[in-house]
């Protein structure tokens, strides 16, 4: 019975350390009906609000970067590949900071199918991002993405790249 127990308690364990494969959903952009371009007008609102909660999720924990590395694709054609197919969905990535400013235990979270490699290149590029120093640990670090696309985009000859596509270097 001990044996059974400890087992469980495994599992349980790391499966708080596993990622989870979630389906995504479009939010409900019937609010923006009334605009030009509804459904721009949504899914830039809703990259918005995730890109606010990144920022109000790192202003809470007082860290200050001292570099912020962005996506390099060079050596990550799948992940170009998800854009280029305007995969869409979302994930989450936690990871935490040690006193010294450097980045450890970045762990995908959540992620919905086919953007599995756009998880990967962001997860890599934060593992390269440093902070100022602190006091102690800062652990639990919530960063989100959303990947969103739309015809009316696709439509526009004047919109440029896209803002979802991770920049080369």
């Amino acid at each position: 019975m001990k044996v059974l127990m400890a087992i469980a308690a495994l599992a349980l364990a790391s499966s708080a350390h596993a990622q989870s494969v979630a389906s995504f959903k479009r939010p409900d952009c019937s609010a923006y009906k009334a605009s030009a371009k509804p459904e721009r007008k949504c899914v830039r609102e809703t990259k918005r609000l995730w890109q606010e909660a990144n920022f109000a999720a790192l202003q809470k924990t007082g860290l200050m970067f001292v570099y912020m590395a962005r996506p390099d694709t060079r050596n990550a054609p799948d992940a170009v590949k998800a854009v280029e197919n305007e995969i869409e969905g979302s994930f989450v990535l936690r990871f935490s900071v040690k006193p010294d400013g450097t980045v450890y235990d970045v762990q995908t979270v959540e992620v919905s199918e086919g953007i599995q490699p756009l998880a990967r290149l962001w997860s890599d590029t934060i593992r390269q991002w440093t902070f100022a120093k602190t006091s102690q640990a800062v652990t639990g670090i919530e960063f989100r993405r959303i990947y969103m696309y739309t015809k009316e985009d696709d439509d526009d000859p004047t919109h440029g790249t896209r803002s979802d596509q991770p920049e080369e270097h």
